[in-house]
């Protein structure tokens, strides 16, 4: 299989596009698109295909004239930091992040024009033979979260709390995450795990036999917008560019949800590291195609009912604000715009749906080499 690169260097193309965004903000201009490298940082060094809509659309050719890569980080606070820094282009869920140093009172200089995946990815989980049946049975027991200073913690405390919980009655500890994590389960080190719908699916996949806690009526529809994020200046002397970057990931979750499986294929070849070692190509193919469907529902918009990509309304912040802790503290409108929501959703979404459908993905790295690059995605 033929591998992609992650990560690299700032390159003096990049340099000189800053510089010149920097120029164009005094002038009070907006840069056109032009063939630019962009990094996309994401949340995780761990390139497991269940997201592999986060890479993807690169070799697909989904980013117009832009020179995309994905780049993973140590979580969102390096994400966000490495963005700030001028190292990365966009940053990925880093919401988490800003929202909770603007209420603070730190203004962070970050602006996100589009909201990606819009529900709680979070799961608790317990042994089959566990006695917890719900929410109600953790009282007095430990709770694994993959670390203290993880999001999922402050996630685990408001499900606690609206299934009628005090969190200070549930000891939080942090195990890690994946096989670290299960381990952690298995010998009894802790009663129950918070892990996301994707880490769930992955294990379970290698032979972790694991039940998941229903999650309380009342919380089932909160609204969760994970975003994707710019540095305000860079920005705002590139909105153009910020559209084309931000139609490339939403084109790039069509394919993966419209195709998961020639999504799954594609991610291998550009990172072989991710396969599974005793495990075969179309097992692990079979594995990540059940982890893009259980991500999928979070991550789609149906247009049909007049949905558009990237969009999150002020109710939708408020609920989520709460759901941080957060509420009366902070304004997240600040940090969201939609301005750009029309042009992100102004494509052919039917023919790129139905050419997404057409692929079929080559096993052989060198066919694979030849027909990714005789591939031509519709506009």
């Amino acid at each position: 299989m033929s591998g992609m690169k992650g990560k690299g260097p700032i390159r003096g193309l990049r340099r000189q596009v800053i510089g010149a965004g920097i120029a164009a903000l005094a002038l009070g201009v907006t840069l056109p698109v032009l063939a630019q490298d962009v990094q996309i940082g994401m949340s995780s060094r761990n390139f497991q295909a269940g997201i592999a809509n986060m890479w993807i659309g690169i070799p697909l050719g989904l980013y117009g004239p832009l020179n995309a890569e994905t780049v993973g980080t140590q979580g969102a606070t390096e994400n966000l930091q490495l963005m700030l820094a001028g190292r990365l282009t966009m940053s990925t869920g880093t919401q988490d992040v800003v929202l909770n140093a603007m209420a603070e009172g730190r203004q962070m200089p970050a602006v996100a024009p589009c909201v990606y995946l819009d529900g709680l990815i979070q799961r608790l989980t317990v042994l089959p033979d566990s006695t917890a049946q719900s929410y109600n049975d953790l009282t007095g027991k430990k709770v694994g979260v993959p670390a203290l200073a993880s999001g999922d913690v402050q996630v685990l405390n408001f499900l606690l709390t609206h299934a009628g919980i005090d969190p200070q009655t549930v000891d939080v500890i942090a195990v890690g995450d994946k096989q670290q994590a299960a381990a952690a389960l298995q010998s009894g080190a802790v009663d129950a795990l918070v892990l996301t719908d994707t880490g769930l699916s992955d294990l379970q996949a290698a032979g972790v036999k694991m039940r998941e806690l229903p999650v309380p009526d009342a919380v089932k529809d909160v609204a969760v917008g994970y975003t994707f994020a710019f540095e305000r200046g860079w920005y705002d002397g590139h909105k153009d560019a910020a559209a084309q970057m931000l139609q490339g990931m939403i084109k790039a979750i069509i394919v993966a949800t419209e195709n998961p499986e020639a999504a799954a294929r594609i991610s291998f070849h550009m990172h072989p590291e991710a396969l599974p070692a005793s495990v075969s190509l179309d097992q692990a193919v079979k594995d990540a195609v059940r982890s893009l469907s259980v991500r999928a529902p979070l991550i789609t918009r149906d247009r049909s009912k007049g949905e558009k990509w990237c969009d999150f309304s002020p109710d939708q912040w408020a609920t989520y604000v709460d759901m941080l802790g957060l509420k009366g503290k902070v304004d997240p409108m600040k940090f969201y715009t939609n301005e750009l929501v029309d042009k992100i959703n102004d494509f052919d979404e039917d023919a790129l749906r139905a050419w997404a459908r057409s692929l079929v993905v080559p096993d052989d790295a060198a066919e694979y080499d030849k027909w990714i690059a005789g591939l031509k995605a519709p506009a």
